[in-house]
Order: structure tokens, then sequence, then C-alpha cells
């Protein structure tokens, strides 16, 4: 009974251990029930007491475990190269490939295959540094090919194959014998020796690592070896299902250490020094870190150390590979024909070729261009005649690296492309009698076909024929026979032949595509940037370029040509005034003659006694000081005048409408507004304009129209100034000026839309100053519209009828209702505030306000500024005084012409002038008393029929100015009277009592 009991003792302290180390109860009380022989006499109260706890014991068998112990166990962190799991990505790629090719499914072989070529492809580089591709990756493509072939021998098969199956299978022979014949040597290896050595030694090392456990349990290292000599021994097929059962194998073979050291402890309990040895062997052999489970039970921790790359390591094999793929190209270009086979027919021979693969898949535009390139380096020895057309296909083939439309052309690629072009034009100036013609889509397709069959022929000679030159008697190869027969016919034609050059693209065409990918850099660059200002610097070589190449055209008398290349002149020459111009030209002579101005020495640039000096004491760059040039003068005016009367001869529609839109913008820029008033009546250009359909002519003439309105307010031409600018400035002007995108909540248009007019933006060193045109626009509008304001307040609004700027009205009535009016800050603020001022007779504060506005720096031009504010000012001083008398008349009898000439600072005789227009006009009854010299203010009230009689006479004359300008429109006279039309200079019709000058068809179009 004592023995019984202390067994029971036991058991429960044991069972008790086995829940704090969360081992199965059951499990335990079957080994000790095993191992204790007393405890089977009381076998059927230990079963049912065992039956109790069991479901007691897995509620509970988790209650003295932690959770990071049970993650720490179960879950072993192993660190994996890039290598392992790309290896193991593509084995499971394999694996989906051969369950596919069981069931004979080659939709989903097909699918499965893109896909895993699409990994091996992006993988590349690791596949390099790892000798190449996998062996298991070989042994597919053999077994893939092994399957395609069988499958279409058996017809019987393939006819019971699905719609799509039999599909991806001829896909499958088509593309996968194609990809297949860059791996046909490795097939080759494998196929003679099939054993997956790679394989073999990874079964290995995880047999070795399954068996590597404790010398305890012999029959679980036993059943190791068997599972693992039967894995090297079976199909590579069955691979997944091993490495499902592996972690199943090793869960067992932990819970058989816990029940064999359990079993240990229990026959030795706390007695045993064996143990205790143990224990301490384990606790040194435990890793630092664990506790609580993790720290006593066994499991095999994979630790790999993280190999730490060196950035600058990278970057440097990064460069390194960067410059042998760069100087592979390089060689690869150089050594396109050597030197002893190099002569005429050779490079034509190669040129074939080139133009051949030109447009083909797999065919790169930059490795077109780089041998072009050195083609036109090796045919520069053999004379223009094979020079030139090199460089027209090289200049075409620059033209191509461009994939989309909105891709502008890189600046070393835009340089060497004008150089190529300035070439072209250098030999032809040297050679006077050559002329080229253009190459047609026949001939280029010849030269196509001719390749194929120089290539055939070739081969065939190679292998068959002898090639004996009839004049030596000695063998010669094909290429040597193609030289001499070339040489032959040269020498057979005339001298007209010999001068003509057949090339494939027209120069002027290449012109206006150079002329393009500048604007459209310029259009896609911030122009805040270095880089903006660096392009710049590129117009003079656009412009000296393009002046090359029409001076050929003019030599050969193809008109047409010479008037395109000189819109295109005149649309980078037009928009300059002459101080910018001249500043411009000057830095482009200073660059080619010295080079780059940053790249200047320092002391050259400070400079220092000059003539030479004591080279110890003072640096020799600072003896002639910074270097200058003096290039020529030139006359913009005349040479744009040129230009123009060449478009206007032998241009095209198009042509004529820019150019002298254009020419109109040049005067109007120079200040010269009654020559570009003439030109614009003259063309009527304000009636065609819209029907043109070209909206980039249109923006043209918006722009147009704006300097024109500029120039007028600078000559002090206030009313045509504001009829110029009041249909531009009124509304959209970015949108009207291309200067930038339209923002409104009313936009409708569409992706593509947008897009169109990003590609019509002008680029921004040719913007015109939006504060500057509302500066304007806003004074001009001033001037006119105050003293009307005034007369309708003493009329008390009866005669409101002639309102000659709304939108200058609805700016100074939202300022009038504003609560607390702030100190100006914007140009619009300035103005407003100016002529509240004017409003009130305070001519002088209404001038220090508009004239010291910052956008009249802007204005180009040496004394423009001062000339701008000279006219402000006579202008203020007289609608101040109109102000005055129309506002307080009423409240004088009489008026001395001293007085009002000192109060605004006029002299007598302007003051006069003033005074009796307004009497004229009936805008002031009053009379002039001549000894006195004083104005005599006469109070007549109208009665009710004057005033309506009046006012009808005002609308008869609006009704009759909208009449005769139909009118006009019609019969083509536009203001001009019979006699007008016989003078140099034209002029603007009167309009009576009101004084207006007729404003025709210049005023806001757009």
């Amino acid at each position: 009974a004592k023995e019984s009991s202390s067994s029971r003792k036991r058991c429960f302290y044991v069972s008790k251990m086995s829940k704090f180390w969360a081992q199965d109860s059951s499990s335990e009380s079957g080994s000790n029930s095993e191992s204790d022989s007393d405890s089977s006499s009381n076998s059927d109260s230990s079963a049912s007491s065992s039956n109790q706890k069991k479901a007691g014991d897995t509620n509970n068998a988790n209650r003295w475990v932690m959770d990071s112990d049970s993650s720490s166990d179960d879950d072993v962190r192993v660190v994996k190269s890039a290598k392992d799991k790309a290896w193991e990505n593509f084995q499971d790629q394999v694996t989906k490939i051969r369950n596919a090719m069981k069931i004979s499914a080659w939709n989903n072989i097909q699918t499965e295959f893109d896909t895993l070529v699409k990994m091996m492809s992006k993988a590349s580089s690791l596949l390099a540094a790892n000798n190449g591709h996998p062996k298991f990756y070989i042994k597919l493509l053999c077994d893939l090919d092994d399957q395609v072939t069988a499958s279409l021998k058996d017809k019987v098969a393939f006819k019971k194959l699905s719609a799509a199956n039999g599909r991806s299978l001829n896909r499958m022979k088509l593309a996968f014998r194609k990809y297949i014949k860059d791996f046909a040597e490795q097939m080759k290896e494998w196929r003679a020796n099939p054993v997956d050595d790679e394989e073999q030694d990874k079964d290995d090392s995880d047999s070795d690592s399954d068996s590597d456990s404790d010398s305890d349990s012999d029959s679980d290292s036993d059943s190791d070896e068997s599972s693992s000599s039967s894995s090297s021994d079976s199909d590579s097929d069955e691979k997944p299902k091993e490495k499902d059962a592996k972690p199943n194998a090793a869960a067992k073979k932990k819970s058989a250490d816990l029940g064999s050291g359990s079993d240990s402890d229990s026959d030795d309990w706390g007695s045993d020094s064996d143990s205790s040895s143990d224990d301490e062997d384990d606790d040194e052999d435990v890793p630092a870190g664990l506790t609580g489970r993790a720290r006593w039970l066994k499991s095999a921790v994979v630790v790999k150390e993280k190999v730490v790359k060196d950035k600058n390591e990278r970057s440097e094999k990064r460069k390194a590979e960067k410059e042998m793929k760069m100087a592979a190209i390089s060689v690869k270009s150089k050594a396109i024909i050597s030197e002893e086979e190099c002569n005429v027919a050779a490079i034509e021979k190669k040129l074939n070729e080139v133009i051949a693969s030109r447009g083909r898949k797999g065919t790169k535009p930059k490795d077109l261009a780089l041998q072009l390139s050195a083609l036109c380096k090796l045919s520069a020895r053999f004379g223009p005649r094979v020079e030139l057309p090199m460089l027209t296909h090289l200049i075409s083939a620059k033209f191509d690296l461009q994939r989309n439309i909105d891709d502008f052309m890189a600046e070393e690629d835009w340089r060497s492309t004008a150089n190529y072009i300035r070439r072209i034009a250098k030999v032809l100036k040297e050679n006077p009698k050559m002329r080229l013609s253009l190459m047609s889509a026949d001939d280029v397709a010849d030269m196509r076909i001719s390749a194929e069959k120089e290539i055939k022929r070739e081969r065939l000679s190679a292998k068959d024929e002898v090639l004996i030159d009839p004049n030596t008697g000695e063998v010669e190869t094909f290429l040597q026979r193609q030289e001499r027969v070339r040489a032959e016919a040269e020498r057979g034609l005339d001298e007209a032949a010999l001068n003509s050059v057949k090339v494939s693209g027209s120069l002027c065409v290449f012109m206006t595509r150079l002329e393009e990918e500048y604007n459209k850099s310029l259009q896609r660059l911030n122009p805040h940037t270095p880089e903006y200002v660096r392009r710049l610097k590129d117009e003079g070589v656009l412009l000296s370029t393009i002046s090359e190449v029409q001076h050929y055209y003019e030599k050969v008398g193809m008109d047409a040509e010479c008037a395109e290349l000189s819109l295109l002149r005149i649309e980078h020459m037009y928009y300059k005034h002459d101080t910018i111009a001249k500043g411009v030209d000057k830095a482009s002579a200073f660059a080619e003659k010295f080079g780059d101005s940053e790249m200047l020495h320092p002391a050259c640039v400070v400079g220092g006694t000059e003539g030479g000096g004591d080279a110890q004491k003072v640096h020799p760059g600072a003896w002639s000081s910074k270097p200058d040039v003096s290039p020529e003068g030139v006359d913009t005016a005349a040479v744009i005048a040129t230009l123009c009367r060449n478009c206007y001869e032998h241009g095209d529609d198009r042509a004529k409408t820019r150019a002298m839109l254009c020419h109109i913008t040049h005067h109007a820029v120079h200040s010269r507004f009654r020559q570009a008033r003439d030109l614009l009546l003259m063309s009527h250009l304000q009636d065609t304009i819209s029907s043109s359909g070209d909206i980039s002519t249109m923006i043209l003439f918006n722009r147009m129209m704006v300097n024109v309105g500029l120039a007028a307010f600078r000559c002090g031409r206030v009313s045509d100034a504001h009829q110029c600018l009041t249909e531009i400035a009124s509304s959209r002007v970015r949108e009207l000026l291309a200067q930038g995108l339209s923002r409104f909540n009313g936009n409708d248009k569409n992706t593509e839309q947008e897009k169109a007019e990003k590609r019509r933006q002008v680029p921004f060193h040719m913007h015109i100053n939006l504060d500057l045109i509302e500066a304007c626009h806003l004074i001009s509008a001033m001037l006119l519209e105050v003293p009307q304001m005034a007369q309708e307040k003493r009329n008390h609004g009866e005669n409101n009828y002639y309102v000659k700027s709304r939108h200058f009205r609805k700016y100074s009535e939202s300022y009038d209702r504003q609560v607390f009016t702030g100190p100006p800050e914007h140009t619009r603020d300035f103005v407003m505030t100016a002529s509240k001022a004017l409003m009130k007779g305070k001519w002088k504060e209404c001038y220090d306000l508009i004239a010291n506005l910052n956008v009249w720096q802007l204005v180009p031009g040496e004394g423009e500024v001062e000339k701008i504010r000279g006219v402000l000012l006579k202008e203020v001083k007289e609608q101040g005084l109109r102000t005055f008398l129309f506002a307080y008349s009423s409240n004088y009898d009489s008026l001395s012409l001293a007085d009002l000439s000192a109060q605004f600072d006029l002299e007598p005789p302007q003051v006069h002038s003033v005074v009796s227009k307004m009497m004229m006009n009936w805008e002031l009854t009053a009379s002039w008393d001549g000894p006195t010299d004083t104005i005599t203010v006469h109070r007549v009230e109208h009665t009710r029929l004057q005033t309506l009689a009046l006012q009808t006479a005002d609308k008869v004359s609006g009704l009759m100015d909208s009449n005769e300008k139909l009118l006009d429109a019609r019969s083509g006279l536009y203001g001009f009277s019979d006699s007008d039309l016989g003078r140099s200079g034209g002029g603007w019709r009167d309009k009576g009592n009101n004084n207006r000058q007729r404003s025709g068809p210049v005023g806001g179009q757009r």
C-alpha cells in the first residue's frame, strides 16, 4: 500500500511537471504506467481518472506557456539570401508547369511558362552572378521540348484537344522553339549527362540536417536516412510533397526527443549526476536571450550572417559596368568595317544593312545612330558624294530617337544634329556646282532589296565562285569587285550627274524639325533654371544654321523653301527689341570666339595692367583684361523687311499671314505705331483671321494686337491703345496669348485638348508681361472714363450711352462697395486709387500713383520709361482739367485762364485748346471773354424735349457707326475716303461732334 501510494504521488508530480513543460498529459501518464509495474494493479482506477483529466489537461495544457516562447519554438527564423529566394520561386513555377504537363493543359503551360521566362529575365543579374540558369530549368526545357514534339506527332490526341489548348500548343511550338535556341548547348550537355548535381547536393544537405539530432533515437535517424535515400532516387515531381512532409517529421522528432527526456527524468528523479552534467552542457549550448520553454527545448537554429554591401562599391561597380558597355559599343561601331576592307562599296553595303534593319523589332534607334555616326566618320575621306547621303541618314536617325510627340530632343543630340546640318551646308558651299536631289520611297525600298540580294550573292560567291579582276588577272573579293564596278560606273557619268547627290531627306524639313525640337525643349524646361538660360544660347546657332541652308536654296533657285526658311528666321527675330538683339548677337559672337564665359580665368575677368607686366606680381591673364568682341551692327528692321518680302512673294497663304503679323509686331515693339497700323489696315487680317482655322496663327494675331496697343500707349494715343487692348485684356489673357492654361471652373476640355493646348504655349522668354498689359489697359480706360463719369454725374445720368470701358466701370463699382480700402498693393489697386484721386481733381496724387509703378521698368529701350512718364503727365493734366470742369463748372460764373493754367501746371495755349474743344463738342456750355481771358459759364437747362432729342441723336450716331462698319466690311474701304487712298500715310476719319476717332477693325479681334 505504501509503495502504491508513493507511486501515485510520483505519478502526480510527473503529471504536474509535464503540464509545466506543456507536454501532453496522456502521453506522460501512458509512459509512466508502462514504466511502473505497481500502477498496473490499479489500471482501472487510473484509466478512469486519466479519462476524466484529459479534457481538463487539454484545456489547461498551455496555461504555463508564454506566447513568445511558443512562437519562438514553432517559427524558426531563417535568413535567406536573394539567390535562395529566387531559386524557390523558380522551383515553385517549375512545379506548376510540370503539374500542367501531366494533364496536357497547354493553356496553363503557356501561361506559367511565360511567367517563368519573365521571372528569369528580371533576375538576369542574379543568374549572371551564379553561373547562369539553374540545372532544373534546363531539365524543364528538355522535358517541355520532348513533350511538345510528342504532342505534335500524335495527331489523334491533338484533334481531341480543346480549341484553347490547341492554340496554345501551336503558339508553344513557335515561341518555345525560338526561345530554346539560346539554350541549345546547355540542353545538349544535360541530355548527354542528365544528372542534377545541384539538386542532389541540396537533398544531401537536407538529409544531413534532418539526421542531425540526439543519439538516443536511433529509429528516427534510420527513418530519416531511408527517407533521404528514397527522396534522392525519386523523381523531382515529388519534391513538393517531400517539402510538405519535412515539417511534420521534424515536429514528430521533437516530441520524441522530449518524450525520451521525460523518461530519463522519471527514472532518476532528482538524484542523477549524469542528468545534472547534461543540464550544464545544455545550458552552455543554449543561445543567449532565450527564456522559458524555448531555453530548455532543443531546436535547430540556423543563423546566417547578413553580408553588408558597401554602397560606394556598388555605385563604382555600376559605373564600371556602364563604361565597359559604352566602350564595347564604341569598339563595335569602330569595327563596323575593317581598315583593310574600307572602301565606298563596303560603306554603302553596310549602310544598306543598317537601313534595312531600321524600324524592325528589336532594333534600338540609339544603336543605329551610333553605327551611322561611325559610318559618317569613315565616309568623310571618300568625298561629298559618299558623305552627304550618310549625314542625311544620320540626321533622320537622330530625329527618330523621340518616341512620343511630347518628347523633345536632348541637348547633346540637338547640337550634334545642328552640326551635321551645318556640315552639309559647308560642303555645299565649298562645292558650288553640287546639288541635292530627294530620294523617293521607291529608292529606299530598292536599297533594302539590294542589301538582301548582296548578302545572298556574297554568300554564294564565298562558297562556289572565285572572283578574278579582268584588268589585272588577280583574285579579288566580293567587296573589291563591287568597288571596281562602282568606280567604273562613276567614271562614265557626265558632270551634271556627278554633281547630283541623292539624299534621304530635305534640308528644309530638317531645319523645321530642328526648330520644333528647340521650341519643345523651351516649353518643357523650367524657365527659372540655369538650364533654360543655357538653352537660350542655342538660338543664335539655330539662326545661323537656317541662314546657311537658306543661302544654298537661294543659290539653286528654290523659292518655296527659301520662303519657309525666311519665316523660321522671322519668328525667332520679330519679338526682340534692338537693344536685346544686340546683346544676344554679342553673346553669340563671344561664345563662338572665346567659348563659355563661365570658363574664363578669374584674372582676365578682373583685369589688371595692360600691355604686360611682372608675371611674379600680376597674373598674365590680367594683362589684357577681360576679352571682348564688337560684332558688326545689323539693322534688324531692314533684315526683317527683306525676309518678309521674300515670304510675300513666294510663300503660301499661311506664310504670308504669319510674316505680316510678325512684321507688324516688330514695328510695334519699336514704338512705330503708324507703320504698324497702316500694315494692319491694308492687309485686312482682322477680317480673315477668324476663318483661317490655324490656332497658332490666331495666337500670333492676339500677340500682335497687344503689342500694337502697347505701342499706341507709349506714343500717347490713349484711345487707340484702349481699343486695341480692351478685347484681349478684358477676358482670359493667358489663354489668348498662349502664356498659360485656362483656370476657370467651366473648363470642359478633355485630355487631348489640354495636351494640344500645352503644345501651343509660347516659350517663357517670349511672354508679354501681364501686369504691363493690365496697367496700360486700365490707365487708358481711366483717362477715358473718369471725365465721362464726371459728366454723367453733372447730367444726373441722362447721357450715359457711351460706356467706353465696362471692364473699368465694373472694377470701379467694386472698389466703391468696399467697406475698408487699405493701401494699394497690386496694379489694379494703384489704378483704382488714382482714378478716385483724379475724380476729385487731385491730378498730382494720381500721377504719383501711376508713374511709380514697377511695371514700367519692363519696357525695353533706352529712355522709354521717361518717355512713358512724360506721356502720363501730359494726359493726367489734360484729363484732370476736363474732369474739374465737368464736376465743378456749375459752381462758377466765370473761370480765369491763368488760374486754370497754374492749378494744372499747363501752358495757357494748352488750357485754351482743351476748353475750346469742350465748347465745340457741347460738353461745356460756356464762352470765352477775350479781353479778360476768362471763361464765362452759361447755365442752360435743357428742356425735356431737348434732352430726348440729344439722346436720339446719340443713338442715331451709334447706329450710323455700326452700319458704316458693315458697309466697310463689304466694300473694303475700311474708313478711308477716296482721297485718303491716294496718300501714303492714310488716316482715320473724325466723326463730327463727339470727336471720336474711328477704330475700324483694329480693336479686339482674337
